[in-house]
């Protein structure tokens, strides 16, 4: 990897990080941690969300390691805006031969569940954009 003369020491590091170097436990430079640990203010803070546009929000993300992190800060986020929220529930049921599955898997037991690509039970939106009709 090419690097500049400036950025010579970071990419001795990574390469010592690569070849296991450093141990069992890697520390990162203090560059890496922000002086505040709020992903949601980091990344929306300078937003007004009672006037935002959608053009804004283009190119902002939080990357979480798990569904239920991400469903928790989206909304967190939904309720920084000013509109009002709708919620969507889904309508979750077994589909069996035997009725005993039904005892075995009671609906709050399904409810709790967000499997990868899918919406969660309760999904919250907010209408912060209104189609003009011509």
């Amino acid at each position: 990897m090419r690097s500049l003369n400036t950025e010579r020491k970071f990419s001795n590091w990574l390469l010592e990080v690569g070849e296991g170097k450093n141990g069992d436990t890697v520390m990162l430079p203090d560059v890496c941690y922000p002086s505040e640990q709020n992903p949601i203010k980091q990344l929306y803070g300078d937003l007004n969300f009672s006037t935002i546009m959608p053009q804004e929000l283009k190119g902002r993300a939080i990357l979480t390691v798990t569904n239920d992190a991400s469903i928790e800060i989206n909304n967190q986020v939904i309720d920084m805006f000013a509109w009002g929220t709708v919620t969507y529930e889904a309508v979750d049921n077994i589909v069996s031969d035997d009725s005993n599955d039904r005892l075995i898997f009671p609906v709050e037991f399904l409810n709790c569940f967000t499997t990868t690509g899918m919406p969660p039970y309760k999904l919250y939106l907010k209408i912060i954009f209104k189609a003009r009709m011509y």
